[in-house]
């Protein structure tokens, strides 16, 4: 795939990339104090485990999300090489940092 070099489209595509990135990180961020709110609350063993498997659930989805980004220069996925997920801060294929068109 040829490597796009207007400014727009990396910047479209690297907007998308981070949005999916914040999902992640947020997805991961909720669980400590959702738990720590259930057992505040007196939740039932079978109410945590319905809250931890929701919340299993979300961390699926948001993965999934965040696998299927593709680099707005390189047209591969950003966090995917192979089988292996790498939720770095540059495209696993190219390089190209999460933040370049912030420079």
């Amino acid at each position: 795939m040829e490597e796009p070099t207007d400014p727009q489209i990396l910047h479209k595509g690297l907007v998308k990339v981070r949005r999916r990135r914040w999902i992640l990180w947020a997805t991961i961020l909720v669980y400590l104090p959702g738990m720590m709110l259930g057992l505040y609350l007196q939740a039932s063993g079978g109410t945590m485990g319905k809250l931890f498997a929701g919340w299993v659930g979300l961390l699926c989805v948001a993965v999934g999300l965040a696998t299927v980004v593709l680099c707005p220069r390189c047209g591969n996925p950003f966090h995917t090489n192979g089988p292996t997920f790498l939720p770095v801060r540059k495209c696993v294929h190219c390089g190209l940092h999460v933040r370049a068109d912030k420079a």
